[in-house]
């Protein structure tokens, strides 16, 4: 399916411009970050791609590198690309972005390819640790294990007095052999995921006080366990609100998301809220969030939160300094993650 994808995107690029010279940009962004749990045996600092914490320093749970080109054919259309490596996946390079993009009118553009599943606010720029003042997203809302999707998607983007407003309808499917995350958690076994027939529809609106977005996706699932199939489209759900308002230093951080598969009896809400207050250079943080499944007839009961402490100082432009301090509370009793811990984590983000 990847193959299909990038192949479909080159040939549409050659279609539209074979013969220009391309204008090309590059940008990177990279997170060096080194932690350990002090208090507890693990700590799941980031679940698509299982960064795990133990009781020695490591890098590799949430060090990453990225590299994102944008070709530029024409005023309309272009090619965009973005390549990352992660610690948590042994430092091999993905590819994920790969989709060109073409503006039909000044507000309204089209996109092919393969991109990241906007089900959270965090979630375009969730590796770009720059644009944030934690370490990571808060891991309990952050949980799933498809984190992108191939498709095809409209934006249409305009202003409305103050505010900044967009809307953004999408359509995919993604395919995940022997997924990350849920083979992290199914013990001994190897699981498959795909999630096709993705509908998506996200709304934005900004002003300088305040940051309003929801979103709304369905499709159906697909899931192997060790070869043999378990789930066949099977139907999901995912709703989520963010409202993030900005008072001067103060940033008041918020988001809520809802996700069910009713013929699963599987119904989960995540949710957090964070403060943050800038002071010249510095800005420390507390956040609290939470995950809690509601028990269904086969006991599943995952539940945790988490209570987050940190600071991010902007030392030099585009660097920053961080430390974070992590309390995980796992309640699950037939469904627990990594149990409770306390952990800490020093990192620098840069973007260039």
């Amino acid at each position: 399916m990847h193959r299909f994808y990038a192949a479909a995107v080159l040939l549409a690029a050659l279609l539209f411009h074979p013969l220009a010279a391309a204008e090309v940009h590059l940008n990177g962004f990279a997170s060096v970050v080194a932690g350990k749990v002090i208090e507890g045996n693990e700590f799941l600092a980031d679940y698509p791609k299982t960064g795990i914490y133990d009781e020695e320093w490591s890098l590799s749970p949430d060090t990453s590198l990225g590299l994102q080109f944008s070709s530029y054919f024409t005023d309309e259309f272009s090619l965009i690309a973005q390549i990352v490596v992660h610690g948590a996946r042994d430092f091999e390079p993905e590819v994920d972005w790969l989709y060109v993009n073409y503006f039909i009118t000044p507000e309204l553009s089209v996109q092919l390819g393969r991109k990241r599943l906007p089900l959270y606010y965090y979630s375009d720029y969730f590796d770009l640790g720059y644009a944030y003042y934690w370490i990571r997203p808060p891991a309990d809302l952050y949980t799933w294990q498809i984190t992108n999707y191939e498709g095809i998607s409209l934006l249409y983007e305009w202003g409305l007095g103050q505010w900044d407003s967009s809307v953004n309808v999408y359509y995919g499917s993604e395919e995940s052999e022997d997924n990350d995350l849920l083979s992290e958690l199914t013990p001994n076994a190897s699981v498959d995921e795909t999630w096709k027939n993705m509908f998506g529809i996200v709304g934005s609106m900004t002003n300088e006080l305040l940051d309003i977005r929801l979103t709304y996706m369905q499709g159906l699932v697909d899931r192997d366990i060790n070869g043999i199939n378990v789930i066949q489209d099977v139907k999901q759900k995912f709703f989520g609100l963010s409202v993030n308002l900005t008072l001067d230093q103060l940033q008041v951080l918020t988001e809520f998301n809802d996700y069910k598969r009713p013929d699963n009896d599987i119904d989960i809400e995540a949710y957090m809220l964070s403060f943050g207050y800038q002071i010249d250079d510095f800005t420390p943080h507390i956040t609290y969030s939470a995950f809690e499944q509601a028990i269904n007839a086969i006991g599943n009961d995952e539940k945790h939160h988490t209570t987050t402490l940190g600071v991010r100082w902007d030392f030099y432009p585009n660097m920053a300094l961080k430390a974070q301090f992590d309390k995980v509370v796992d309640e699950g009793v037939m469904v627990p993650v990594k149990g409770d811990s306390e952990s800490i984590s020093i990192g620098l983000d840069l973007v260039f």
